[in-house]
């Protein structure tokens, strides 16, 4: 028996991976249809505190506590600001708010700040708020009703980009939302790894009992979700809550966060993975572990096929540039070519294989669940979601991309949450 051509593994490989991805997105439209009836909740909060950890936050942190001190609540509420070592003006405006209790640090990091605030914080809830977000006018109250549900240690609610017309923010809202739908499918059966930084509320004396915040790793937010779930608690999921976030507006910010995202899920999974009969040790780790995997192989090859492609039909022959180059890199990067190659398959001038039917399936039935996130969370359709809808495809190849940067992070011993964003 002759091995297999490189040809013909590179094949198998895509076959293998493209069946795995079809799998997980019909498991998201099983969890979409799936009717999880809700318990009332059985216990009301009279205290919360809302800890806001800050590092050179002076564009965002006046918004952040203007939100959070209008935000609706019935009982007490605690407003906490740690200023983790800041250089800008983040410690002079958290002193204008009569309301806010302040917290000075030297830089030691995330989890660090939170867990400072949290050994004085005297609410029965605990809030957490990014400084560079906002929450809207009931986020509070309504995540305080979902904590109250029997065995509900957190909640967490959609997240939206604030500043989306930025050019890389659109494709950054996008992503937010779609990851809003998702926490929000995962959490039907207790499989939601995150509460994020935007927004979550937690239970006091639970988070407490796993020891807050770990500063170890830079997904302090997944870890601590996880380390709830492992314990046997639940993790709520409030659609009538939103929170707004200001993402990165360079290229420079958008590269180290998502980085330290790519680094954090990394680590997560070194520290997390394991045979057990949870839900997220039978779905959700091995999926992320597998959309790892998958950014990395298929990002490789799809830069491979476009250089490959550059090269050969243009490159060789001495063009470099012109009308025909630009439309071989339209197809690659918007939708269109996905369209153009649909097309030629149904005409019958490229072959229809079983790769090819699988490609076409799992795209179609993913381009939907973008969609239904817009209509779900902005409940309408404009030019700053059709243009990242239509170019999706270059987004997650940088993501790609630096998936595969991020790799040697798998070979450190230790991770500390130490931020980089503003620095």
């Amino acid at each position: 028996m002759t091995g297999l051509s490189e040809m013909e593994f590179l094949e198998l490989l895509s076959l293998a991976i493209t069946s795995v991805f079809l799998l997980v997105i019909l498991s998201y439209y099983v969890l979409f249809f799936l009717r999880i009836k809700k318990p009332e909740p059985s216990r009301k909060f009279s205290s919360i505190s809302i800890i806001i950890p800050a590092h050179n936050e002076e564009d965002y942190i006046k918004e952040a506590l203007e939100s959070v001190i209008a935000s609706d609540f019935d009982g007490s509420k605690e407003i906490i600001v740690v200023d983790d070592g800041s250089d800008d003006k983040t410690t002079e405006i958290a002193k204008s708010f009569s309301q806010v209790k302040l917290i000075q640090t030297s830089h030691s990091g995330k989890a660090a700040s939170m867990n400072r605030a949290l050994s004085e914080a005297k609410g029965g809830l605990i809030a957490i708020v990014d400084g560079d977000s906002s929450i809207s006018p009931n986020s509070l109250k309504e995540l305080a009703l979902e904590v109250g549900r029997d065995n509900v240690a957190a909640a967490c609610c959609p997240v939206k980009v604030k500043n989306r017309k930025n050019f890389i923010c659109m494709w950054l809202h996008i992503a937010e939302i779609y990851f809003s739908l998702m926490r929000g499918l995962f959490s039907k059966i207790n499989a939601n790894i995150t509460t994020p930084g935007p927004l979550s509320v937690y239970r006091k004396k639970e988070l407490l009992s796993v020891g807050g915040f770990s500063t170890e790793g830079y997904s302090e937010d997944a870890d601590v979700t996880i380390r709830l779930i492992r314990k046997g608690y639940r993790i709520g999921f409030c659609e009538n809550a939103v929170a707004e976030t200001n993402m990165p507006k360079t290229a420079k910010g958008f590269f180290r966060q998502r980085a330290r995202f790519a680094k954090g899920l990394i680590n997560l999974l070194k520290k997390h993975m394991k045979l057990n009969k949870a839900a997220i040790d039978i779905y959700t780790l091995p999926m992320f572990l597998f959309t790892y995997i998958q950014s990395v192989i298929m990002g490789s090859l799809s830069i491979y096929q476009i250089i490959s492609g550059y090269l050969t039909y243009f490159y060789s022959k001495g063009v470099y540039f012109n009308f025909l180059v630009l439309k071989f890199f339209f197809e690659w990067f918007s939708i269109v070519g996905f369209f153009r190659w649909m097309l030629s398959i149904a005409s019958g001038a490229v072959p229809l294989t079983l790769l090819a039917a699988l490609g076409i399936i799992s795209t179609l039935l993913t381009y939907p669940l973008y969609i239904f996130a817009i209509l779900k969370f902005d409940r309408k359709i404009d030019i700053w979601h059709i243009i990242p809808v239509f170019f999706m495809f270059p987004f997650w190849l940088v993501i790609m991309v630096i998936h595969v940067i991020s790799l040697p992070e798998a070979f450190r011993k230790e991770q500390y949450n130490i931020w980089e964003k503003n620095e």
